[in-house]
């Protein structure tokens, strides 16, 4: 895809083909049923929307100073309307589809000062012969130009919400790059640090985060419970909620049945989704000389799910119960004992960095200081199949405990996600969490055999030193079984269980011992993984091969690596019996 998508501009530079355009409206275009939209069951009651009157507008029909309005949620979550003059068409946006150049203006956009983030879905009617029609939505802005200017992406691409990817920017000749419209994500509870976790999920997606504070308003007074469905009308769409809350706010551009079209651009733009539908309720426009932003708080009905999460928008039914997986928390060992909790998407794509952002969210607020110590962790993690994993590792942090844990958090979720063998599954995580205020860790010093050579079959007998941080050091004997199949020379290998694999041989490196083959025996990988605390001890056979022969427990996080060289010898045969001996008499006896 081109950087800078080529501008043809739709200018008005005949007056007969603006006349044509003029009297196709007359005509009028095809209406949508006129009919009430009748809404699935909900938690809770809320004002039920009809379907709009506003025709379609084709994007063909847009001529160059065609005059019209918009509508968006102001301070108060008032809906408001702002003025739109088209300034011309961007035909070749490098995305697969036209975008529609326009002024916006008015007392909310003056106050405001531009095109806010959180206006995206803001729909966008043209006056025509037969009434105003619906040309599309607030999709792309332009941070370092005018903020008045912004691009519309049409309706009839919202409604397909089809695959495809939107360029990165959009340059207009004489006007500047236009970025998709910022989304706010609201953070109630999550830590400025905690928050540069989700880099991944916006990475690859066409609309950055933009983090802004957010609050709960599920008792807020106001009359938030009079929310509406209805174009103009806020709307958040929520990756976590619950004792920590992550929600992204934007704008509703037509509500038809119980399905509901909103943003004008994607949110994270991964496709199929299910994300909850929640209130929003604008309270302010803050001004800024780079975009301006909606504050908002968002309420707790669920009101349906996002299904849709594509180029030109998201889309979503009403009544609908989204997919989720629900995370308990407790915090054991420093300060008071305390539970937590909190849900995200049940989607494979999504919820290994959720939970590892409300992980380090919690623990932040737990402990209330970046600090060094030790983490222990257990998780339980439910599958709708009815299957349970248990798992248990630790951690050690010289300077950041509540850091390592949380990512520890997300490491089985992460391999369960990523799994080759099918959909994880995942629907419940339950994550005990035990902190120490100090370090509990001891470096592997030094590996002796006391013999080095050795019948196969046998066991080998090793020394060990070992470091603990600020202990006295101390010397352990551990007895390792030799296989009893090798012979000759045998490299073997000492480390932590947490300590990669060190072999100078990248090949060897790499090998897994007993990978598993299929999701169920990665299940038993999982639950019989190597623990940090563990001493692991592996032997490379002449061939290259991998083999684990020994691990045992610690009190301490073991850090480092020791290998040492052990000669194996097969047992020699039983000598022949000579004559007379008592397997020859025993055979000619009698």
């Amino acid at each position: 895809m081109a950087a800078h998508a080529s501008a043809k501009l739709h200018a008005d530079s005949a007056g007969a083909e603006r006349r044509g355009a003029r009297d196709r409206r007359a005509s009028g275009f095809p209406r949508l049923p006129a009919c009430c939209a009748v809404l699935l069951a909900c938690a809770v009651a809320f004002a039920q929307p009809t379907r709009s009157a506003a025709v379609d507008l084709p994007v063909e029909a847009v001529v160059v100073g065609d005059r019209g309005h918009g509508v968006t949620a102001g301070a108060g979550n008032r809906l408001e309307r702002f003025t739109v003059e088209v300034l011309a068409v961007q035909w070749d946006a490098g995305a697969g589809f036209p975008l529609v150049l326009v002024r916006a203006g008015g007392p909310v956009i003056e106050a405001a000062g531009g095109v806010a983030a959180g206006m995206s879905g803001s729909p966008v009617y043209i006056a025509t012969e037969s009434g105003d029609a619906l040309l599309g939505a607030i999709g792309y802005v332009f941070p370092r130009a005018d903020h008045d200017l912004a691009l519309v992406t049409p309706i009839s691409v919202m409604r397909r919400a089809s695959g495809g990817t939107l360029p990165p920017f959009v340059e207009v000749p004489g006007v500047g790059v236009a970025t998709s419209a910022a989304t706010p994500v609201l953070m109630t509870g999550v830590s400025a640090r905690a928050a540069t976790l989700l880099a991944p999920l916006f990475r690859s997606a066409d609309v950055a985060a933009f983090p802004v504070p957010g609050g709960s308003s599920g008792g807020a007074p106001g009359g938030y419970e009079e929310y509406a469905l209805e174009p103009g009308a806020p709307l958040a769409v929520s990756l976590v909620w619950g004792d920590i809350a992550m929600q992204a706010v934007g704008t509703i551009t037509a509500v038809e049945g119980n399905e509901v079209i909103a943003f004008g651009h994607p949110f994270l733009g991964i496709g199929p989704v299910s994300m909850p539908i929640t209130p929003a309720y604008v309270t302010a426009i803050v001004p800024s000389s780079d975009v301006p932003f909606k504050l908002a708080n968002v309420g707790t009905r669920v009101l349906g799910a996002i299904d849709q999460d594509r180029p030109g928008a998201v889309s979503g039914r009403i009544g609908v119960v989204p997919r989720s997986l629900q995370v308990d928390l407790s915090v054991v060992g420093v300060g008071p004992t305390a539970s937590y909790s909190f849900s995200v998407p049940a989607d494979d794509r999504l919820y290994p960095t959720l939970v590892g952002t409300g992980v380090l969210s919690l623990l932040d607020r737990h402990l209330a200081a970046t600090t060094a110590g030790y983490a222990e962790i257990a998780w339980e993690i439910g599958l709708s199949s009815g299957e349970r994993v248990n798992v248990i590792e630790q951690t050690n942090a010289p300077d950041d405990v509540a850091y390592r844990a949380a990512v520890l958090a997300m490491t089985p979720l992460a391999i369960l996600a990523d799994n080759e063998f099918r959909e994880s599954g995942v629907d419940h995580v339950s994550l005990a969490v035990r902190l120490e205020d100090r370090q509990r860790s001891a470096s592997l010093e030094e590996a002796v055999a006391e013999e080095d050579r050795v019948v196969a079959g046998e066991n080998v007998l090793i020394h060990l030193r070992l470091q603990p941080y600020r202990q006295n050091a101390i010397v352990r004997t551990i007895s390792v079984p030799v296989p009893d199949d090798v012979e000759g020379e045998l490299t073997v290998l000492i480390r932590g269980g947490d300590v990669p694999r060190d072999t100078g041989d990248a090949d060897v490196d790499e090998q897994e011992v007993d990978k598993p083959r299929s999701f169920a025996e990665l299940l038993d990988a999982l639950r019989q993984q190597v623990q940090a605390s563990e001493l692991v001890v592996e032997a490379i056979t002449e061939t290259g091969e991998v083999r684990r022969l020994f691990r045992t427990p610690f009190a301490f996080v073991i850090e480092g690596n020791e290998d040492l060289t052990i000669t194996v010898t097969q047992p020699q045969p039983d000598g022949a019996p000579e004559p007379g001996g008592s397997g020859a008499d025993g055979g000619a006896d009698g």
